[in-house]
C-alpha cells in the first residue's frame, strides 16, 4: 500500500511494497512518483493519472525487474473538494498474466490440434472430393475407380439430389483423360433443335471442305474430354438414334452435313428416371439404354445411407463457415435430428438446409428450434386418426426402434441404445420388421 499527498510525494509505503519493487521502505518515502516511475521502480504511475484525472482507477504497472502490478488508486478529497491523499493498493499478478497467456496459448494449439483431427477424420471419409462414409457409397466410388480405366460410356442412376454430377466427374477425374475438359448438359434445358447443334455442332455449307463446321459442338470441342448428359430420359427420339451411332462409331455427322466426323469424348449419362420402365412404354430406346448401361452405378437416396449425413454435415459447416467467416456448429440434438430426416431433396437439400442455417441464425450453436419445421416435425408426426392409444403407442414405438437400429444395425448396439436387453430388442425388431423393410 502506497500513500501519497497531492503532490505526488510518498508520505506511507507497507512492508510488503520492499518485496514488491525490491527496494526499503525508507527510498520510497518522500520521493515523488514522477522520481520512482523515471527511476523504473514501476511504470506507468497510476498516482499522476488520479491527480490529473480526480477519480479512482485500476491499472497495470510493470516494476524494474518485469513484474506485472495491478494497481488500484483511489483519491481522498478535503472539505473544499481539493485531492487531500492518493492511497493506492498493489498485487503481484505476473503469474497470472502468465497463465492466461499459458491457456491463451493452449487454446491456440488445441484449435490447431481440432482441425487437424477433422481433416484426418473427414480424409478418411472423402475420397477425391466424394464423401463415402457408408458402405453403399464406398462400393459407389470404388466401382467408379475401376471402370474409370476403361474407354466406355457410364448410365449413373438415382434420385434427385444424391449426387449423380458429383460421381461422373469423379470418374472423369480417375480417368486417362483427366487433365482434359469435363461438361454437363441437362437435356431438358434445351429444345430438340439446340441441343442438337450443341451436342453435334452445325456443318457450313458455304465452305468446300466437308468437314468445315459453322458451329462446332460439344463432341467436337471436347475432343479427349468427358461428356456428361444430364436428364438423358428427355433426349428427343431422333437424337437417341445418332447417339446410338455415335457410341457404336465413334462419329457423328453435325446438323446440315453428310460427312461422318471422328470423335474422342467419353459419355457419361444420368438420369433420376427407371429407363428400364421408359424402355418398357415405349419411350426410349432399348438398343441405346443396352449400349450405355454396360457399366451402370445406382446412387441410394440419402435417407438409405445415414451414416454420409453426418459427415456431409459436418462438411458442409465447415465449408460454408470458413465461406461466409462464421464460426457456428449443430448441437448434438440438431444433428440427431438431421440425421432421422428423410432429406427428400437429398445431398442437395441438406447442403442448402446447411448453407441457409449458417447466413441466417444469430446464434454461434444451432440447436433443434433454429430447424425449419418440416425437419422437426417429420420425425414426430404421428397419425393419431381413427387410431386407439394402443395402436398410437405401438406406432410411436415401432419409429423409436426404426430410427435406432438404422444407426445401429445390431440387436446388441440397439439394446445399448434403448437400455433394454438383446432378447428384448430381437423381439421388438421381429415385431416390426415390416417397418424396417419398408
Amino acid at each position: 500500500m502506497f500513500i501519497t499527498d497531492h503532490t505526488g510525494t510518498v508520505l506511507y509505503a507497507n512492508k510488503q511494497t520492499e518485496s514488491l519493487y525490491l527496494v526499503p521502505r525508507e527510498y520510497l518515502v518522500g520521493k515523488t512518483v514522477e522520481e520512482l516511475e523515471r527511476n523504473r521502480i514501476f511504470n506507468p504511475s497510476i498516482t499522476k493519472q488520479v491527480l490529473i484525472e480526480k477519480k479512482k482507477k485500476t491499472i497495470i504497472q510493470e516494476t524494474k525487474i518485469g513484474k506485472k502490478v495491478l494497481v488500484t488508486a483511489t483519491p481522498v478529497f478535503d472539505e473544499v473538494g481539493q485531492i487531500k491523499y492518493v492511497i493506492s493498493y498493489s498485487h503481484d499478478v505476473t503469474e497470472l498474466i502468465h497463465l492466461r497467456q499459458y491457456v491463451t496459448e493452449m487454446e491456440k494449439e488445441m484449435k490447431k490440434v481440432r482441425n487437424e483431427l477433422h481433416d484426418l477424420r473427414f480424409h478418411k471419409h472423402m475420397d477425391d472430393g466424394v464423401i463415402a462414409s457408408s458402405l453403399s457409397m464406398k462400393k459407389v466410388t470404388s466401382f467408379a475407380k475401376r471402370i474409370a480405366r476403361f474407354d466406355i460410356p457410364v448410365l449413373i442412376t438415382g434420385a434427385s439430389g444424391v449426387g449423380k454430377t458429383t460421381i461422373a466427374k469423379f470418374i472423369h477425374h480417375h480417368s486417362e483423360r483427366a487433365a482434359k475438359p469435363v461438361v454437363e448438359i441437362s437435356c431438358s434445358e434445351l429444345p430438340e433443335a439446340l441441343l442438337d447443334i450443341e451436342l453435334f455442332g452445325m456443318a457450313d455449307s458455304s465452305d468446300d471442305d466437308p468437314l468445315s463446321t459453322k458451329k462446332p459442338g460439344m463432341l467436337h470441342e471436347l475432343d479427349g474430354g468427358t461428356l456428361i448428359l444430364d436428364k438423358i430420359e428427355h433426349l428427343p427420339d431422333s437424337l437417341q438414334v445418332k447417339l446410338l451411332n455415335l457410341l457404336r462409331d465413334r462419329k457423328f455427322v453435325p446438323v446440315g452435313g453428310n460427312t461422318p466426323v471422328d470423335t474422342n469424348v467419353r459419355l457419361i449419362v444420368t438420369t433420376s428416371a427407371d429407363l428400364e420402365k421408359k424402355v418398357q412404354a415405349g419411350d426410349f430406346r432399348q438398343d441405346l439404354y443396352s449400349r450405355l448401361s454396360v457399366a451402370p452405378i445406382h446412387i441410394a437416396s440419402l435417407q438409405e445411407r445415414p451414416e454420409d449425413i453426418y459427415v456431409m454435415l459436418m462438411e458442409f459447416n465447415n465449408r460454408f463457415n470458413v465461406q461466409y467467416q462464421q464460426n457456428k456448429r449443430f448441437q448434438q440434438r440438431a444433428i440427431d435430428q438431421l440425421v432421422k430426416y428423410r432429406w427428400p431433396g437429398n445431398v442437395r437439400e441438406l447442403e442448402d438446409l446447411v448453407e441457409r442455417m449458417i447466413l441466417t441464425t444469430d446464434v454461434q450453436m444451432i440447436g433443434i428450434e433454429h430447424l425449419p419445421d418440416k425437419v422437426v416435425d417429420d420425425n414426430e408426426s404421428i397419425d393419431m386418426s381413427k387410431k386407439t392409444l394402443t395402436e398410437l403407442l405401438e406406432e410411436f414405438e415401432a419409429k423409436i426402434i426404426k430410427n435406432a437400429y438404422m444407426k445401429t444395425k445390431s440387436t446388441t448396439k440397439l439394446a445399448e441404445e434403448l437400455g433394454i436387453s438383446q432378447p428384448t430388442a430381437t423381439r421388438k425388431l421381429q415385431k416390426y420388421k415390416h417397418l424396417l423393410e419398408e
